[in-house]
């Protein structure tokens, strides 16, 4: 709200080169920030992909709320974390943390080896991030397609 008074003043404020989150309160809710899939794969941003089930998730399974996901891009040459979605339980909730964590610059393995409170939903930020591949030793592809030669 502050950007808007602002900018009604004449500023030049701007969400440009910013994390901003997005929330959707559905059944279940929706929570994404940073880079989607195929926003990755339209501009060219090589990225390592993790997935979690929420099933997976203890605090899910304590709870009966298994229904969604979580997701996870990861810089396919580097370890910052370069977006995350989740449909589930407190997706809103687990977003900011992870969030925080790319503002900050850390690296996944940080979230990865964190001791995070149980039975939380945070706490399957553990096993998400267990579950991002090992960077490839060799040249690292873009996830779109190289062009086409033509003769």
């Amino acid at each position: 709200m502050e950007r808007v008074g602002d900018n009604l003043a004449g500023g030049k404020r701007s969400t440009r080169d910013r994390l901003v989150p997005y929330c959707m309160f559905t059944d279940p809710p929706l929570a994404r920030v940073g880079l989607s899939e195929d926003e990755a794969q339209r501009q060219g941003v090589a990225a390592r992909v993790a997935r979690l089930p929420t099933s997976a998730v203890l605090r899910a399974q304590t709870t009966d709320e298994r229904q969604g996901f979580m997701k996870a891009l990861v810089g396919a040459s580097h370890d910052r974390i370069l977006g995350f979605t989740m449909i589930g339980a407190e997706a809103g909730e687990v977003m900011a943390a992870v969030q925080t964590a790319m503002l900050a610059g850390l690296p996944y393995p940080r979230l990865r080896d964190a001791i995070l409170a149980h039975p939380t939903m945070g706490e399957g930020l553990g096993s998400l991030f267990s579950n991002v591949p090992p960077r490839s030793r060799r040249k690292v592809r873009s996830l779109t397609r190289a062009p086409r030669a033509t003769t």
